[in-house]
């Protein structure tokens, strides 16, 4: 009775743990920097379906961790496989993301892959607060007065966004959110360049800036607001966050905020240069 108990025991510590019974895998070595919350156990997916485990994660010095997986024969490592840290969700779960590689010749036993990471949603947002603070501090340098105070307000309602996404529960934020976010830094990247311009100079720049930045904001718009559609609609992750009212109310603001200045832009481009410079179209 206290075998049969004992075993149960170490079957259910596999299990927790992700082990296996049996070990019949392929074991390769991953190094990377830094593996941001990887444990043993996390699963090996090979676009999104599960071939292997975390075997062992261990430190070797600063910047240095080496990770092994078990794989599956199916999947054995190429010469030009790759392998990369990745979210599962919100809350910290990992995985690694793990493309076998497809050039004929096949890893060496003993070689090790250089592993990455995929950005987060922190590094993300401290980017974006970044470049806000930046274009806030250069407004002065605006081609018109109005154009700076739009911009001003617009980008205190997107830092304040990008805080509050910053401080959401522990974890990188799900893909769909990068992407906004780093749609959004392109858009502080457009302005930033036509604020650098400088008055009187360079004015078809900056009319041509003036006409990406519309662009970039009707791309951000956009994904902003299926952002928020999903949150309505309760769609997983997103749906549990729409129960964070900081954050949603902050995500409307900022969509809304974004929105407004992309209809100024495009239908009165006008007010926005000084008198006799240049007439500005925008199109799209």
């Amino acid at each position: 009775m206290v075998l049969v108990g004992v075993a149960v025991f170490l079957a259910g510590m596999f299990w927790l743990t992700g082990r296996s019974l049996r070990t019949s895998g392929i074991a390769v070595d991953v190094m990377f920097e830094s593996v941001a919350g990887l444990k043993q156990g996390d699963p090996v997916l090979v676009s999104g379906v599960k071939k292997g485990r975390v075997a062992r994660v261990a430190l070797e010095r600063v910047k240095s961790v080496r990770v092994t997986l078990e794989l599956q024969h199916d999947v054995a490592p190429h010469i030009d496989a790759s392998a990369a840290v990745a979210a599962m969700d919100l809350f910290g779960a990992k995985f690694i993301d793990y493309n076998p590689g497809a050039r004929e010749e096949m890893l060496a036993r003993g070689r090790v892959i250089t592993g990455s990471n995929q950005p987060d949603i922190t590094d993300v947002a401290q980017g974006v607060a970044n470049r806000a603070n930046e274009l806030m501090e250069n407004a002065a340098n605006i081609v018109s007065d109005r154009l700076g105070e739009d911009i001003h307000n617009t980008l205190i309602v997107t830092q304040r966004a990008m805080n509050t996404l910053a401080n959401a529960p522990e974890g990188p934020f799900i893909k769909q959110t990068t992407r906004t976010l780093e749609a959004t830094e392109r858009v502080m990247q457009r302005v930033d360049s036509m604020l650098g311009s400088g008055t009187g100079r360079n004015i078809d720049s900056i009319s041509t800036n003036l006409s990406k930045l519309t662009n970039h904001l009707s791309h951000t718009v956009v994904q902003l607001d299926t952002l928020l559609s999903r949150m309505n609609r309760g769609e997983g992750t997103l749906g549990r966050l729409a129960a964070d009212t900081v954050m949603y109310h902050d995500l409307h603001e900022l969509s809304v905020s974004l929105t407004g200045l992309l209809k100024d832009l495009r239908e009165h481009p006008d007010k926005y240069m000084k008198p006799g410079l240049v007439r500005v179209k925008l199109c799209c």
